[in-house]
């Protein structure tokens, strides 16, 4: 870039810009007047004009170039020259027990940086990661304060456990929920066999790569960031209100409300009984005003959310030792009530270099959180919220709660869960021999969990008489402890064009889980003084196991690049398991990945629209272990008692097997394709890739049914299943500043197809998500079947409602129970009857596609971010469908209800519901005799959605304030969180994941139990640099 400027009376500086290399012109370089704070711009031909005198400072700034201040001399033309900035292509990128170049990556790895992770203002690191890597879904399983997330990385690859590894700062953890994000500096995700292998054994399902920061040489810093803010839920579904409701059940029931004696009963039932009991029920015409039954069941057990964070760090060092000490405090209210989750972590990072050949880094970190958990999913308070009739008393007239209802539920729940961890890495590297290091890495991790629950008395009899039960103390403890040792030598040598690297190593790990449960009855009251064991009395319980694994590795890769164009790395590693037998304890997992940067290519110099351009292929082997320590064992269950002789409850000790053992278990392999082409335009402005891959998992271990008859609770391991994900990914971006305006703009979206191939001997298909209520369904509702993605959602194909007597007696159901106003159900199979073999596909709960749009701007002292993240294709079964849909049971439904329901004639008795033979939901039936609420096409909605998943707004402060202050930063900001929600799904919330209790198991995707929803949050802050 030149630069050709001239003074004209000392008022205005001109010039042109022009880029070194090509001598051609640079449209819209920023041109500003350091003393004055004018900026202009250069016009089409690089020309610009700018006001300014001889002393002055003039910057000139473009992106992609490196900027550089000139100072007015003299009215001498200037010429000055600036070199093209490859910044972004040479940043270190974390790939695996080394850093490399992003330039000179062969594989598939996508990069999450520190200003990202930071901007998105979440709790848990692996929410940072949504929508910002191509080719990886997450989804949040709940939103309820300190709710676990699922991270799947292209496509689900077994109906295991398909979580990625995690490896924070070189070691291998079991998540990375507790990890402040920030303390974060970047996050990498390994997605392909290239990249992941040299993890082998536990890498199947995709790598997450977490790396902190440390400290930095120069004076010390400390920073201070914090926000506070609230939240409330995004949306509401609208049930019927106490007048509506009363008439619903007078149309279902034939239970009509009257008055005698100046008072509203609830009047007969079928036997023509009065039907109304004060000591449970409300009058109707008192409920309005009655300071025992809320307005809202949802209302009552609802608020407004709070969440807080405040970080302190501090860093600093010299050239020997560089540190940073940070700490961290979190704490959210949820929009439940008694939802509450905090945590407080330290950390702290040294970096010694002790000799000028021997260096010692030392991370040590603590977290403390504590969570209150509500009851979620199908037996959770929201759903209750909804469904719970609004007739009923809060409490009865003996001063108890009338039932199990909403805020019982919210006022009983005593059910904490305090977690300690300490984790410390030790990281000794000594370089030797110009070329060599070796690093001698140790890590472990102890992590104390207790969930410690208090069941009060307040089971009431039918009667409704005081309760006769007793108090239950129930402790949950864990105790985790994980050891790692790695002994890693690598090589690096650079000799001209040529430029090689290599590594070998070792591994070991070990793991021992400890878990115990204990619990006794009889504490002598429900206050929070007898929430211990020792308060009660007897009914001694108590449960324990030790879940033990060892497993060793040994790495290597090699990596060369030649006259940095063509580029070769290798990685191969055999892994050892005590999950297996002897026989099948060794796994061998090999990869290889090539590359070519055809932009250094001297055909390509020629031209100046690609700045970089490079093509990538891999092939790779995996592994994954991800099953239970014992599975290959025989398992007894000795916690067992009989009933023996004629005693009255007289039981004696016994046993009896859980599962058959399997010694022939294996890794299942995973086998991986992967072609990339990573190309930028006009000089790295804009800059994108796109990936074609295909991932293969073969000898998937499933659990095959054996007779009844051989008693066993669970089914026996054997490898017998296949899988294929295969897909594309695309990413595109573009950055450029015009004066002080900058803007950033991306793209991000991927297609995944997931496919069984494979089910073993007989195909035989595997079910999931049961889904049993209260009269009308009995059915699992997932089917993973060879041909279909995992965990298909599978039931009954619905076609409209009959009409007429007619149509019923000439269709498929004529057994004299369907009646008009009933489903249609298709006969599939054509054999004249609907019975289970006219169960189909009926959609999928995995996306097909996935993407992000980040966009930042700037402009002078403000910046302002937004982040929009969705998915389409995949479906939801929502089970809520079948409780407001309907009128099985005493339950609230929908309030639009009246009007979708099916209703053939007028009926004066019950005028609430008018004919309405348009209607879409069977007419009203207690018993729903014809099963009209079977699993079916009726439950799977739309679970497509856009997101506007987090915005913010910040100002720093400028320079004359801070050095005012003597501060080297400081910023205020705002911001939201999921601020908008675009989707057709109408239910509380479309990013639905695995229920909280099956988080290992993938055939419970995408069933929605009334799942506790995403919170909208707005929250303002301030960021402090001293």
């Amino acid at each position: 870039m030149g630069i050709d400027c001239w003074a004209q009376g000392q008022s205005y500086v001109k010039g042109r810009v022009v880029d070194s290399a090509t001598q051609e012109s640079i449209i819209g370089a920023t041109i500003k007047n350091k003393n004055t704070a004018k900026a202009v711009i250069t016009d089409f031909d690089g020309n610009f004009s700018i006001a300014g005198s001889i002393g002055d400072e003039i910057q000139i700034s473009y992106v992609g170039y490196s900027s550089q201040t000139v100072k007015i001399k003299d009215n001498n033309a200037l010429s000055i020259q600036l070199s093209s900035n490859d910044q972004q292509l040479d940043e270190l990128v974390v790939i695996g027990y080394a850093t490399q170049k992003k330039s000179d990556l062969t594989g598939a790895v996508s990069s999450v940086k520190a200003d990202e992770i930071v901007a998105s203002a979440v709790p848990n690191p692996a929410q940072a990661i949504q929508g910002k890597a191509p080719g990886v879904l997450v989804i949040q399983n709940s939103g309820a304060p300190g709710g676990s997330t699922t991270i799947k990385i292209r496509g689900t690859g077994t109906i295991n456990d398909s979580d990625p590894l995690y490896v924070v700062d070189g070691f291998i953890v079991d998540n990375i929920d507790h990890i402040n994000p920030n303390d974060i500096a970047s996050i990498e995700v390994l997605k392909d066999a290239g990249s992941a292998s040299i993890y082998g054994a536990r890498a199947a399902n995709g790598v997450v790569l977490v790396t902190t920061k440390g400290g930095e040489e120069g004076k010390t810093r400390i920073s201070f960031d914090g926000y506070v803010g609230f939240s409330n839920p995004w949306k509401s579904i609208d049930v019927m209100g106490i007048e509506d409701f009363a008439l619903m059940r007078d149309y279902v029931q034939g239970t009509h409300y009257y008055s005698q004696d100046g008072q509203l009963y609830m009047s007969k039932d079928n036997g023509g009984n009065l039907y109304y009991d004060p000591r449970k029920y409300q009058l109707l015409d008192t409920i309005a005003s009655s300071p025992y039954t809320p307005k809202s069941w949802w209302d009552a057990v609802t608020q407004t959310g709070i969440k807080q964070q405040y970080n302190l760090s501090i860093s600093g060092g010299n050239n020997r030792t560089k540190f940073m000490v940070s700490g961290n405090y979190y704490n959210e209210k949820g929009i439940v009530k008694t939802s509450d989750y905090q945590r407080l972590s330290l950390r702290v990072n040294l970096n010694n270099k002790l000799t000028d050949w021997l260096s010692l880094k030392t991370n040590i970190l603590y977290t403390n959180t504590d969570r209150d958990l509500i009851p979620e999913g199908a037996d959770g308070v929201l759903k209750k919220a909804l469904y719970q009739s609004p007739l009923i008393h809060t409490y009865n007239t003996a001063g108890y709660y009338s039932e199990n209802h909403p805020i019982a539920m919210i006022e009983r729940n005593h059910n904490s869960a305090t977690t300690n961890r300490f984790d410390i890495n030790i990281d000794l590297s000594a370089k030797f021999l110009k070329y060599f290091t070796y690093q001698f890495k140790l890590s472990n991790y102890t992590n104390f969990y207790n969930r410690s629950k208090f069941d009060e008395v307040n089971k009431l009899e039918e009667n409704f008489e005081a309760p006769t039960d007793l108090t239950k103390v129930t402790n949950f403890d864990t105790r985790t402890n994980k050891t790692e040792l790695n002994n890693i030598l690598t090589y690096a040598y650079e000799s001209g064009k040529h430029n090689i690297s290599a590594l070998v190593g070792q591994t070991i790990e070990m793991s021992r889980v400890y878990d115990q449960e204990t619990s006794k009855k009889g504490a002598p009251g429900n206050s929070s003084n007898y929430w211990y064991l020792a308060s009660a009395y007897f009914g001694d319980y108590a449960y324990g196991l030790l879940n033990e694994w060892n497993a060793m590795g040994f790495i290597s890769r090699v990596s060369y690049s030649f006259d940095d164009k063509y580029l070769l790395q290798a990685n191969f590693r055999s892994d050892a398991s005590s999950v297996f037998s002897k026989k099948n304890r060794w796994g061998f997992f090999p990869s290889v990945s090539l590359g070519w940067k055809f932009s250094g290519e001297e055909w390509m110099q020629s031209q100046n629209v690609i700045s970089f351009a490079k093509l990538r292929v891999g092939w790779g082997q995996l592994g994954n272990n991800r099953i239970s320590e014992y599975a290959r064992y025989k398992m007894m269950d000795t916690n067992l008692s009989y009933p023996f002789g004629t005693g009255l409850h007289t039981t004696y000790p016994g046993a009896a097997s859980l599962t058959l053992g399997n010694d022939n278990i294996k890794w299942e392999k995973t086998e991986s394709y992967n072609v990339g082409l990573d190309i930028n335009f006009l000089n790295n402005r804009l800059s994108s890739s796109i990936e074609c891959f295909v991932k293969n998992t073969s000898d998937m271990l499933i659990q095959v049914p054996v007779s009844l008859s051989a008693g066993l609770n669970e089914n026996p391991m054997v490898n017998a299943g296949s899988i294929q994900n295969k897909g594309i990914e695309f990413n595109i971006s573009y950055k450029d500043q015009i004066a002080d305006f900058k803007y950033d703009i991306g793209f991000n979206i991927s297609y995944i197809k997931n496919k069984v191939t494979s089910l073993g001997t007989g195909n035989e298909p595997i079910y999931g998500a049961l889904l049993s209520t209260e009269e009308s369904i009995n059915d699992y509702v997932t089917k993973t079947e060879v041909g279909r993605p995992i965990a298909c959602f599978y039931g009954y194909v619905t076609d409209g409602i009959f009409q007429t007597p007619e149509e019923v007696a000439a269709s498929a159901q004529n057994d004299g129970i369907t009646e008009p106003g009933d489903f249609r159900f298709k006969d599939l199979n054509n054999d004249g009857k609907i019975d289970a073999s006219d169960r189909t596909y009926l959609g999928s709960p995995h996306p097909d596609f996935v993407y992000g749009i980040p966009i930042t701007l700037s402009y002078k002292n403000f910046d302002f971010y937004m982040f929009f993240q969705g998915q389409w294709g995949n479906k939801i079964f929502n089970v809520m469908e079948y409780y407001l849909n309907s009128a099985h049971g005493t339950g609230n439904v929908y309030a639009d209800l009246r009007s979708k329901c099916w209703s053939g004639t007028y009926d004066p008795e019950k005028s609430f519901y008018p004919a309405n033979p348009q209607g879409t939901v069977p007419e009203l039936d207690e018993a729903d005799r014809p099963r009209n609420f079977r699993a079916s096409d009726f439950y799977v909605k739309d679970g497509s959605y856009c997101r506007l998943k987090n915005v913010q707004l910040t100002y720093n402060l400028p320079q004359k304030v801070l050095k005012k202050l003597q501060l080297s930063n400081a910023s205020i900001y705002v911001s939201a969180q999921n601020l908008l929600t675009f989707t057709k799904y109408d239910g509380f919330d479309p990013e639905i994941g695995r229920d909280e209790s099956n988080t290992g198991n993938n055939l419970y995707l995408g069933v929605d139990h009334g799942n506790y929803p995403q919170s909208r949050s707005f929250m303002a802050g301030i960021k402090i640099t001293y």
